[in-house]
């Protein structure tokens, strides 16, 4: 199990390579949204859920991997697939309230502030906003090797 302080020693690392960068980036998304427009790396799903990639930063000490940072807009109600993804994640709730499930753990409710990590490869059953009537938004820092998807449908056993 990983702890509290290893999340947080490796979000401070995270953010003291990535700090300037991802500063940057966040800044420019958001003035986007406050023009209006959705930036051209912006993914909407049928269900009500959006993508938004901030940051793709190559980690040389780290062999062929990359950091991945994204924001996740989720509708009133909306929800993500179940999926997995190739590497660790750390979510961070911005906005309202996420409903998560990372499997053999059970759903948990974050809120605004609230941090969780997600070991790679496990199944993330449930991805959803915990509200019915109000937007809700995560930030999601994610360590991939370079060229890998951010996420991996699951397949089913025949």
């Amino acid at each position: 199990m990983i702890t509290r302080r290893q999340v947080m020693k490796a979000l401070a690392l995270g953010s003291a390579v990535l700090g300037p960068e991802l500063i940057a980036q966040i800044e420019r998304a958001e003035a986007a949204e406050l023009k209006g427009s959705t930036p051209a790396d912006a993914t909407t799903t049928e269900n009500g859920v959006t993508i938004r990639q901030l940051l793709m930063q190559p980690l040389p000490a780290m062999d062929n991997k990359v950091a991945a940072v994204v924001t996740v807009d989720y509708a009133p109600g909306a929800g993500s697939p179940p999926h997995r993804h190739p590497g660790p994640v750390f979510g961070y709730v911005l906005e309202g309230s996420i409903v998560v499930q990372v499997e053999p753990g059970r759903p948990i409710t974050y809120t605004q502030g609230q941090i969780w990590y997600e070991p790679p490869r496990h199944t993330h059953r449930v991805s959803r906003n915990g509200s019915e009537t109000r937007p809700a938004k995560l930030l999601a820092f994610l360590i991939i090797e370079k060229g890998q998807a951010l996420t991996e449908p699951l397949t089913t056993r025949t």
